[in-house]
């Protein structure tokens, strides 16, 4: 057990309890936390906005007010041989390892982001983040917290010891979860087509002709076509010995239009529901690819979620947002509408363009609601890698897997989970997603190596 105390104002003790809860289950390692004073036994770590409070032999994290702002500008800064987010000009030797970790987890950062940047949705690219923010996009930094103050509290108790419980299962030290949204599933729909034409004429790419052709000759033959993927992910992933997730675009309510909805789903395309029965009875995952929808209403959940339960005869737990479209104004009035829906978890939570931590962590989280001051009672499993974050050019296969990699030795060190994305049609390997399945293949052959 680790003795926290606090010594700050009542307001911001929830947000800290939050951050010492879920670096508790980081280190496998219970925390009891209180106000200060201690009524029992000392502190191992204090959280003060007074100076002058130390214990002897307690880790001291200064309070800093500023962190919990919004408009709070920061940058990393290097303690340990670890990169830590802090208040821009701070002292360097007393990081609010607290406050940082809250504003990473609860997207202030990004609060700074300018409201031109942001599409009709609020999502934006990455070069709009503040400098600071974009150069640390790739890092786990909440994870480096958690690292430095176990560190610390190892340095200031030489005589500090207890039984961490096993963060997964059999001895692993990290867990891979490969997922699949299901943006498409036949060339041969007649919005496919009709996109894929539009795309020739103005782009004047062959690719898309091809496209264009090929749907032609599967119109009516949704379940045959090359992007129906189900199938070949099956043979993929069986020989390779493991089970994936696919969420299923759905819009059964009526939404608002955006352009970059799904083109071609299992709603309105009559495929073969007996395939992902015999998956899902077999042992894949599937879940709900939630439509871009502006006001993120909540029959859109759950009705998709319904909808998806009946065709597959069984039921459904999590949810990844098409566009990772949440309300990032409030993220968590969208996270509440999940949980009304009957949703156990999110994998929403992804930079548009590039690999990384939008969260800064690489472990699975319940987001905090700072209008009900608690967190939610849904996990947030962060997605890191997405195909198209790295494959920009088909031909340069190795660059795409080095930067994979990349990331992926990042999530190891931490011990959390990798959690990669793979559209449902790049399983064809051709066309537009020519060479994504490949790249997939040399990313996951050392993964699976590990065992």
């Amino acid at each position: 057990m680790i003795r926290v105390a606090t010594n700050i104002p009542e307001f911001f003790y929830p947000k800290a309890e939050y951050i010492f809860r879920f670096f508790s289950h980081l280190w496998g390692v219970p925390v009891s936390i209180s106000r200060y004073p201690l009524q029992a036994e000392k502190a191992d770590i204090m959280y003060s906005s007074n100076h002058q409070d130390r214990h002897q032999g307690a880790v001291c994290i200064p309070f800093n007010e500023r962190l919990y702002d919004a408009e709070c500008r920061c940058d990393s800064v290097r303690h340990d041989g670890l990169t830590i987010w802090s208040m821009s000009g701070s002292e360097r030797d007393s990081p609010d390892i607290v406050a940082g970790s809250y504003r990473l987890l609860t997207f202030l950062d990004e609060q700074q982001v300018p409201s031109d940047a942001r599409d009709r949705r609020g999502i934006f690219f990455s070069h709009a983040l503040p400098a600071p923010r974009r150069r640390t996009a790739r890092l786990p930094l909440v994870d480096y917290h958690a690292q430095y103050l176990l560190r610390q509290l190892t340095k200031s108790r030489s005589d500090f010891t207890w039984p961490a419980v096993p963060k997964w299962p059999g001895g692993k030290k990290y867990a891979i979860a490969v997922t699949h949204d299901t943006d498409a599933v036949s060339l041969g729909a007649a919005k496919e087509l009709g996109t894929n034409f539009a795309k020739f004429l103005i782009r004047r790419d062959l690719i898309f002709l091809d496209m264009f052709l090929s749907g032609v000759r599967y119109i009516g033959k949704p379940t045959e076509n090359p992007f129906f993927g189900f199938p070949l992910w099956r043979e993929f992933e069986t020989s390779r010995q493991f089970y994936s997730c696919f969420y299923l675009f759905a819009k059964v309510v009526p939404l608002k239009k955006d352009i970059n909805n799904c083109k071609s789903s299992v709603v309105e395309q009559r495929i073969d529901w007996d395939i992902l029965r015999r998956m899902a009875a077999s042992g894949w995952e599937f879940g709900f690819h939630a439509p871009i929808d502006p006001e993120n209403k909540l029959d859109a959940f759950v009705e998709g979620k319904r909808w998806i339960e009946e065709k597959l005869r069984t039921p459904i737990y999590g949810l990844r947002h098409h566009y990772w479209a949440l309300d990032w104004t409030k993220p968590q009035v969208t996270f509440r509408k999940h949980i009304d829906a009957g949703f156990r978890y999110d994998t929403s939570i992804a930079w548009k363009d590039i690999a990384g931590f939008r969260a800064a962590t690489c472990h699975p989280f319940r987001p905090f609601d700072p209008e009900q001051e608690r967190p939610l009672d849904i996990y947030e499993i962060p997605t890191c890698l997405m195909d198209g974050h790295i494959i920009k050019n088909p031909d340069d296969v190795s660059s795409a897997v080095e930067e994979g990699l990349g990331i992926v030795r990042k999530v190891k060190e931490q011990g959390g989970v990798v959690v990669l994305d793979w559209h449902t049609e790049t399983a064809c390997n051709a066309y537009n997603y020519r060479s994504h399945l490949t790249v997939l293949r040399h990313i996951l052959e050392p993964l699976l190596e590990d065992g």
